[in-house]
């Protein structure tokens, strides 16, 4: 079983990851040092409350969601999913769930 380091480590590696961003270049925007990140992602170390906000904040996600542990394949990538969409504007993932929500109605069709 992860423990909450890890978990929390494994979330904003998939977010910074998911958004194309380098530890150092996440580093930056939160004026800590690049090996810190580092630290954080492999479950060395725990951010700070205050911390662990300014990085949600960063990867523009909900700070719950860095605390949460992605069980199984499925899970996973729904985080992976969330990651992609998070910074994107409310047009453009209504638009997204729209056509999802098409296509799957298609397959129901189809069986």
């Amino acid at each position: 079983m992860l423990n909450i380091r890890h978990i929390v480590g494994q979330n904003i590696r998939l977010f910074r990851q998911t958004q194309g961003l380098t530890q150092e270049l996440l580093a930056e925007k939160l004026d800590i040092s690049g090996s810190y990140i580092g630290y954080l992602e492999r479950g060395a170390k725990s951010p700070s409350l205050e911390l662990l906000v300014k990085i949600a904040d960063v990867l523009q996600v909900e700070p719950e969601v860095l605390l949460t542990s992605s069980k199984g394949k499925k899970a996973q990538e729904l985080k992976k999913l969330l990651g992609l969409l998070s910074d994107k504007k409310p047009e453009a993932i209504i638009f997204i769930n729209e056509v999802t929500t098409a296509y799957f109605k298609s397959l129901d069709k189809k069986q």
